[in-house]
């Protein structure tokens, strides 16, 4: 994997992001499904690629693993992962964006401003980090 310090930056500001969030979340008393939503995607992401990269030995370079039938399955695995991701944490980001504008808007939801900034932050960050790994033959 080339681009394994944008990865590991970004687990980390991940787990540190999941705990900020709900220990906010618990100290505002907001509803947990909310809170769950807001870090769904850069969670998936997170997963997905820790079980890539890290725990099968994936790469984002075919020819690092031409002679491995299990590399080959995990760089196609991410080939065609990559796209899905790459277009959901986009999403997330401007869905994320919308919610920040409607928390800055409407005085009943501004509690939430600090989630759905974090939530942007996350999304964007997953995105870069998808996109930094992008599959190549």
């Amino acid at each position: 994997m080339e681009n394994r310090t944008i990865f590991i930056a970004y687990l980390i500001t991940w787990c540190a992001y999941v705990i900020a969030v709900h220990a906010w979340a618990h100290r505002k008393r907001l509803p947990t499904a909310g809170v769950a939503a807001s870090h769904t995607v850069p969670t998936v992401v997170a997963l997905t690629m820790t079980y890539v990269f890290l725990i099968a030995g994936g790469v984002t370079v075919a020819q690092f693993v031409t002679a491995s039938e299990a590399g080959m399955d995990m760089w196609s695995l991410w080939c065609h992962l990559w796209p899905i991701l790459l277009f959901g944490s986009a999403v997330s980001a401007v869905v994320s964006v919308i919610w920040t504008i409607v928390a800055c808007v409407k005085k009943s939801l501004r509690r939430w401003l600090p989630i759905t900034l974090a939530a942007v932050v996350m999304s964007v960050f997953a995105c870069l980090t998808v996109g930094a790994n992008f599959p190549d033959a």
